[in-house]
Order: structure tokens, then sequence, then C-alpha cells
């Protein structure tokens, strides 16, 4: 309440100026070259469908959800800043329109810097505030004010902040950075051709899946806040780049990556962290220069091991891209492979069903392009044949947990095969918000054996294995899904994940401790309780004779 009552000192303190202050005293230049081109502005949501951008993009407030079952929950508090386009609410305490029609510029430091002092303080700090301190960043700034056709001696709140078409304050968006940033934004979106799991579309993957609607319906929904916190990076660029000094140089250190990239199911930070990688870093890390531009890093003298941003943002060619994800093969490391011969249901993965990606295969010409790639990284400081030797590890790692998984699997499909599941699904809560699955989804996105089962069953039979089959880790219902479930959704989503990132990262401890030994000792568990549920069946049938 204090900052809020200063702030409004402030503003009467300004009053005189805005009655006697005129357009004609904006402190915004205009270069006088034209734009070099015209191109359509930024859309986070280019050339996706109709239906797509109506439960993504349209703006509903705080009234409605996100995603194909929005009608079956109301978005929390806190999505109007992590999904702006769709949740921002305009504050209503404050009618900005006045300074917004008169360009003030003025009074957004002037007030800010008694109410939230921080953000002022970062914002001074900042390329923003600065955008021709250096060489570098004069030459970047030259560019984008040919670009935007502007004269860019500082970069205000106002720009960001200021919605001119709708008079009204917006939380900007990716598409704000990308009016400026426009390769950086390009590159981002191009995340999406490369498909699920990526950051552009971790807002869609959030909301996508039954279990977050049905956990919502059911009161959960702020128990979601870790999953949203994460998966809002679709829209915004101050997940890595963070407010308000979005500093290149903080969005070049690993750090910038952990606080997402961490955990049971994906834990980066903990395998690079304690890497011979990641503990170099730790103790040289006064002596990497995080103000070059990636392709300007000179490994072993700018940087004595590589970053996360250094191997994941090298593209091909000495070429690095604002895009994390477009070299990837084992992807998160949560869809099969398709060079294996599968026991289980596995081998029809992923059923026709459009939320799921295809299975990988390791050796197609274009993931064998990017080996290649992977390679050319490595070799930066390790031989090529130690290199290909290690990666060619990996796969042969992830080959054998895929197997374990699949081994895993079957023992539960044949529970369910021969009735012996229990509790069985007939006694148990249906699968999450079956009852909504089959009118908001089509056969055509969910596959026609899977639609016709939800059609018929209303969700009364179990779901096991990658992607669906994973929401008992976000979703306890009655019953559902059952402990031996549970146990092999350990052993795939968290145990192999695990192992796959001790690996990749070169952490030994993480790939056995908390991959390859939880596995084996998970699927133990799962022999045995499969052999209890199929001794008690045999009690229970002896004694109903």
């Amino acid at each position: 309440m204090k900052k809020i009552l200063l702030g409004m000192v402030a503003f009467a303190v300004m009053l005189p100026a805005i009655v006697e202050w005129t357009s004609g005293q904006s402190n915004v230049a205009w270069a006088t070259e034209q734009k070099t081109e015209e191109i359509p502005p930024p859309d986070l949501y280019k050339d996706t469908p109709a239906w797509y951008q109506a439960v993504y993009k349209d703006n509903v407030g705080l009234s409605e959800g996100s995603g194909p079952f929005t009608k079956y929950f109301k978005a929390q508090m806190l999505d109007m800043y992590w999904q702006p386009n769709r949740h921002y609410e305009p504050m209503e305490n404050l009618d900005h329109s006045i300074f917004i029609e008169q360009e003030r510029r003025d009074l957004c430091v002037i007030c800010h810097e008694e109410a939230t002092p921080g953000i002022v303080a970062d914002w001074r700090s900042s390329g923003h505030k600065h955008p021709k301190s250096t060489p570098y960043l004069s030459s970047k700034t030259a560019q984008i004010e040919k670009n935007v056709g502007r004269v860019l001696d500082e970069v205000h709140c106002f720009d960001c902040h200021a919605d001119t078409e709708k008079n009204q304050i917006r939380m900007p968006t990716g598409e704000v950075c990308g009016g400026c940033h426009r390769q950086q934004f390009d590159e981002f979106l191009r995340e999406r051709e490369v498909g699920r799991p990526n950051h552009l579309q971790s807002w869609e993957a959030n909301t996508i899946v039954p279990w977050y609607a049905e956990a919502a319906r059911r009161g959960y929904l702020y128990g979601q806040h870790g999953c949203d916190m994460c998966h809002s990076g679709a829209e915004k660029c101050d997940v890595c780049h963070t407010r308000h000094k979005f500093s290149a140089v903080e969005g070049r250190q690993p750090e910038a990556c952990m606080t997402c990239h961490m955990g049971p199911d994906h834990p980066d930070a903990e395998s690079y962290g304690e890497s011979k990688h990641g503990k170099i870093y730790e103790k040289e890390e006064e002596h990497y220069d995080f103000t070059k531009p990636l392709v300007e890093v000179r490994p072993g003298e700018d940087y004595r091991t590589p970053t996360c941003q250094y191997c994941h943002m090298y593209e091909k060619h000495g070429r690095f891209i604002h895009n994390p994800v477009m070299k990837g093969i084992w992807r998160m490391g949560t869809v099969p492979p398709s060079n294996l011969e599968y026991t289980s249901s596995l081998k029809d993965y992923p059923y026709g069903i459009k939320i799921i990606a295809d299975k990988i295969d390791i050796y197609s010409e274009e993931n064998v392009a990017k080996r290649s790639y992977w390679l050319e990284v490595c070799a930066k400081c390790h031989s090529d044949r130690f290199a290909d030797t290690y990666l060619k590890s990996l796969d042969q790692f992830m080959f054998q947990a895929h197997t374990l998984a699949d081994q895993a699997q079957k023992i539960v499909e044949d529970l369910i095969a021969d009735g012996l599941l229990y509790p069985d699904a007939a006694n148990r809560d249906p699968y999450p918000l079956s009852d909504g699955i089959v009118k908001e989804l089509s056969a055509d996105f969910l596959g026609e054996p899977v639609y016709n089962a939800f059609k018929t069953l209303q969700g009364k039979f179990p779901v096991v294995g990658p992607i669906l089959g994973v929401y008992g880790m976000f979703l306890q219902m009655q019953d559902n899904p059952s402990d031996i479930e549970n146990m092999y959704n350990r052993l795939w989503f968290w145990y192999k994940l695990q192992g796959y990132k001790g690996t990749a990262h070169a952490q030994q401890d993480v790939s056995w401790w908390w991959g390859q030994a939880p596995m084996m000792m998970e699927m133990t568990r799962i022999q045995a309780e499969a052999a209890r549920l199929r001794r008690l069946a045999g009690i229970e049938k002896t004694i109903s004779k």
C-alpha cells in the first residue's frame, strides 16, 4: 500500500506537466530511412489451425482455461502472467490510458522508482536502457533500427508494456520481443518443426493432456503450480532472459536453464552440474567470457568446458541458433525408438494418437545428420573417435533402457489381458476426463481404436505406458492407477529418464544410481507384484470352486 501511495503522490506531482504536455514533445526520434522490407508481424501461433488459436491465443482472461478441455476448468490467477495472450486481464485500479494516449514515457520510471525500485534498477543496468553502450550492442541496435524504422537511443518501459492499439497496459509476450529481435523470434518459432517436446509448445503439452483439466476439476489446480511455472515458457522470453535486464549474458550461462531443467524426470542441472564439465565450470566460472556471442567463443580460451547453451544451441557448420532443440535426437528420452523389436503394445506406439510423437528412428537420414552436428561440437575439445564412441554408447544405453521398459509393460499388459489387474478397471475411477475426451477430441486426433474405446467404455479401461499412461504421476484417483502401474510409471518416466540424462551428460552416479540401478530394482518389484497378483487370483479361483 505504501508503494502504491508513493506512486500516486508522484503522479499528482506530475499533473501540471500532463496539462502542459503536448504530443510534439515526444522523446522518440524516428529514423528517416524506411524499413528495408515489409514482413508480417511476429506471430507465435503462425500456421497453426483455427481451433488451436481459439484455445491458446484468443484472450478470455481468467474466465476459462487453456487447451481443448478449456470448458472443464478456469485458469488460475497467475496464468495471466504465464500465458498472457489468452489470460491477461488489465489492471482496474489505475487507468493508464491517458499516459498511453499522450505517450508519457517519463511517468513510468517516476512512479515505479518508488513502487517497484528493483524493476527500475534492472532496467537502468540493461541493454535496453543503454542499447549503444558497446560496439557490439551498437551494431545490433543499428540493425534493429534499420528493421523497425526508428532511432533507438533507449528502449523504454512504454515500448514493451503500452498497447497503443487497445490503449491499455499489456503483459509483453515473445511477439512483442520479436518486433525488434526478429531473427531470434523466428529461430525460436522453428521449434515446432521438430515436434513436441519443445519450449514453444510447452504450454500446449501442459494443458492438452486430460489429467490437467481433471485435476483442476477435482480442486487440485493450484497443486499444478510447478507444472505451470516451467511450461509457461511458450509465450515469453523471460524464462531465460529474466526481467527486467533481459540480458544475453545471463541467458548464456548454464544457470539460466537449471530452474526448469532439474528434478526426477529431467535432471539436467544435477547431471551436468556434477559432471566433469560442470565441476570445471563451477571452479572456473569467473574466467568464462559470457559477453561474447556463442559464435565468437573460443573453446579452451573463453570457455574451458561447454555450457548447456554452447552444446544445445549449436546448429551446424559453425552456426549457432536461438533454438536449443533443433539438433535433438533422443529428445527428452520419453519417445520409444523404432529400432527395437517390442514384445508389448509399444510395437503399435503411438496408436494413431496425434498428441504424442511417432517413434524415433535413430538411424534415419535426418538423425544421422544431427549426430554429425553433435560430433562437430564435441570435436572442439575431444577426438572424433572418442566423441563418436561416447554417443554410440548413449544410444546403446537407451536401447537397453527401452527394452527393459518394454518387458515391464508386457508384464502389466499380460495381467490386464488375463483379468488379474487389481483393482480392475470396472472397480476404480475411470481414466481422467473420460467424459470430455470423446466430446472434445475427434477420432482422427485420438486414433480410431482409442476413440472407440473411450466412446464405448467411458474410460473404464487401463491406459499403460508412454505418454498417456503416466497420468498417475500427476493425478492419483481412486485406485487408479494401481500399485503395479505406478511401479512401471516410475521405471520409465523417472529412472529411465534419469539414466538417460546421466549418460548424456557424462555423470556416472546419475546414470547408474539414479537410472539403471533403480530401473532394475523397480523391475524386480514389478515381477514380484505380478507373481503376487497371480497367486491371489489362483487362490480365489480355488476357493470359489
